[in-house]
């Protein structure tokens, strides 16, 4: 594919950038009490040699009321200004091609009081939801300190190299919440009409450009805030307008952290955000970036051929391929790694204060530590099962030069992928599995599907060593009818080895549970594209059509034995599923344990140990845990041959984990 747009030069006042993939800011928890850290440089060096056309590191924030969370880059006294430097140079000696921008951050309401110690201040005392403190409302001496602290932050970014800065006012943090009328309730010139709500944001954007004068300086705004009562998407166009006169570019981006709609998560569709950076860019004549579930190249030159951006940002999808740029200017599509919005690496760790990882890139946050190491000896490697772990080992070991024999009993690659991406929003997964297809094939990595190993056959092959990634057993619970023939283990569902009842009972509300749930909810509701026809031609009348899109016409029952769902499911993910299940009319009953399951009827306790029944079942289906899969090891061990576990079959473990393992064990042997 040839793309005209997104790697052609892009001219930001007076910034010239070689292409128009931005890496915007984002929380990596890789600062050291505020200092650039060694993994930091490291983490960016790698996407600069990737080739982005501006890397923006943040959120630095700028006064000590500022910090929004540990590990966030400190850029708020003099002090910081020679790691500043380190990591400038450090990034333009890489790639000088490369432009770095300096995102300065500041939390207001969503400070948390144990971080900074002492209360947050913001616009008005108006309680947060995502710090859960009431903020102290700001004074004019307080406002004044923390325009300067902007305007102070403006000149260190500039004297440690930076070729540009960028507030961060998206999200709902400082600026945000002095320009919704939710958050600033003030009286005074600072609150109340949108000229007195502006007040903020112009006269600290007037100091920094005193400060910096022709320099570059961006703006990150939420072009909606998707929370009832604050800024919607025909209010921004009008801020954006008011505020350009001293900025240079502006970030669009989704709405704040409180939001009930998804930002970024995998069941957002890619590009699904792109018309909010459009309707700002139809009100201003400054370069206008677009965010949000933006992971392919060829989404992204769309994006720009379609006049709704001037360039687009890439996060998550740099973290799991820093070459992404480079492989799609010299037409690599294929040898991407993409991004799968699973956020279990990024967002999860962060909101549990942990670096950085990432499920598709073991290497993100510690490029220098797991380097893939050079061959010492050339082996056989035998790896027994084509699930994340065992695909991951055979592509690292395989880069390393060893002798790669796959084998999968099944006719495909993929092991649970193949299932996982089934349900509901989690269709991304399946890009994994056509990521491996192609390192496989690249690789020259030996396939043999619809091949069950046996003890016999590890004797005929003699490998030097074998990888046992033969995944999981289901377990199923001791309950009285557990084998009656209208029980089923979740997963035969996403195997089609299981009928769909009219009223069904799921044993267990962890990840799997929840996503069949969903599945069953959904199951037979109008597809978009049916939708779109009966709607066009007027063969349904909207409102009904409406009704059919989102749901079917099952009933649905989860029980779950712990007082909350989803424990299993990582913070970012878990709140949507369990919204959607709420929304599509799942019914959720927590601290139970069930006692029979009857031809037409599920008995379970509740925590009072009173008896209930579900009467008029006619499916049940258990997802209630795996067990390792791992009865070739020991016969293998004891014929002097190295093997070693790895994925499920050496202990029940996410995706994510299951694939560091497979990276870790493929570059050790």
């Amino acid at each position: 594919m040839k793309f005209f747009k997104l790697f052609s030069d892009l001219k930001i006042r007076n910034l010239q950038l070689n292409n128009r993939i931005i890496m915007p800011a984002m929380h990596l928890t890789l600062a050291d009490k505020g200092f650039i850290s060694d993994d930091l440089i490291d983490f960016y060096v790698e996407r600069a040699r990737g080739g982005a056309g501006m890397i923006i590191l943040g959120g630095c924030f700028v006064s000590e009321y500022g910090q929004g969370s540990i590990s966030f880059v400190d850029i708020s006294n003099d002090t910081f200004i020679p790691g500043l430097i380190k990591f400038t140079e450090a990034v333009h000696d890489e790639n000088e091609e490369v432009k770095v921008c300096c995102q300065l951050y500041h939390a207001g309401a969503y400070a948390y009081p144990q971080i900074i110690g002492k209360t947050p201040i913001a616009p008005s005392a108006v309680y947060s939801k995502l710090s859960r403190t009431t903020p102290k409302e700001m004074t004019l001496e307080d406002i004044d300190r923390e325009q300067q602290a902007f305007a102070d932050a403006s000149i260190r970014a500039k004297k440690a190299g930076f070729d540009a800065i960028e507030i961060c006012a998206s999200a709902g943090y400082l600026f945000a919440q002095f320009l919704s009328p939710k958050t600033n309730i003030r009286e005074d010139e600072y609150g109340g009409s949108l000229e007195n709500r502006l007040r903020f944001p112009l006269e600290t954007l007037s100091r920094m450009r005193e400060a910096v004068g022709n320099y570059v300086i961006g703006y990150r705004m939420s072009g909606d805030d998707f929370v009832p009562g604050s800024n919607t998407y025909k209010d921004t166009p009008v801020i954006a307008k008011h505020i350009s006169r001293n900025l240079d570019y502006f970030n669009i981006t989704g709405g704040w952290h409180e939001t009930k709609i998804p930002q970024i998560t995998m069941d957002v569709p890619e590009g699904c955000y792109a018309y909010l950076a459009e309707n700002i860019k139809k009100s201003v004549t400054l370069p206008v970036f677009a965010s949000n579930r933006i992971n392919d190249p060829i989404l992204a030159e769309e994006i720009l051929m379609a006049n709704k951006a001037d360039a687009i940002c890439m996060g998550r999808a740099l973290i799991a391929d820093p070459y992404l740029p480079q492989k799609a200017k010299q037409g690599k599509l294929h040898s991407i790694i993409h991004c799968v919005a699973c956020n279990q690496g990024c967002l999860d760790r962060m909101f549990k204060l942990k670096s950085t990882i990432c499920l598709r890139n073991p290497r993100a946050g510690n490029e220098a530590k797991r380097s893939i190491n050079p061959l010492e000896e050339k082996k056989k490697v035998m790896i027994v099962g084509s699930g994340p772990s065992g695909l991951e080992a055979a592509r690292i070991a395989a880069k390393r030069g060893h002798e790669i024999h796959l084998f999968e009993k099944e006719d495909k690659i993929g092991g649970l992928i193949n299932l996982i991406w089934i349900p509901p929003g989690r269709h991304e997964f399946k890009r994994m599995i056509e990521d491996y297809q192609y390192w496989i094939q690249k690789l020259n990595i030996k396939l043999y599907l619809n091949t069950e190993v046996t003890l016999n056959m590890v004797k005929e092959y003699e490998p030097d060593v074998v990888l046992l990634a033969t995944g999981s057993l289901p377990i199923k619970p001791p309950i009285k009818g557990i084998d009656k023939s209208h029980v089923y283990w979740a997963n035969d569902v996403f195997l089609k080895e299981a009928p769909l009842g009219e009223n069904n009972v799921i044993i267990g509300g962890g990840a799997t549970g929840i996503e069949l749930a969903l599945y069953l909810a959904e199951y037979g509701a109008l597809e978009p594209e049916t939708f779109k026809f009966l709607t066009f031609y007027n063969a349904i009348e909207q409102e009904d059509a409406f009704q059919k899109l989102y749901k079917g016409n099952k009933r649905v029952t989860i029980l779950e034995r712990l007082p909350k769902f989803g424990s299993s499911l990582g913070q970012t993910t878990k709140w949507i599923l369990l919204d959607k299940c709420d929304k599509l009319g799942v019914k959720e009953i927590a601290n139970v344990s069930v006692t029979e399951i009857g031809n037409d009827f599920v008995a379970y306790k509740d925590s009072e140990n009173n008896q209930h029944l579900i009467n008029g079942v006619d499916a049940v289906y258990y997802a209630t845990g795996i067990k390792p899969n791992d009865t070739l090891y020991k016969p293998i061990k004891e014929l002097g041959i190295s093997v070693e576990k790895i994925g499920s079959a050496y202990k029940p473990e996410t995706a994510l984990e299951a694939i560091k393992r497979g990276y870790k064990v493929g570059n050790r042997i």
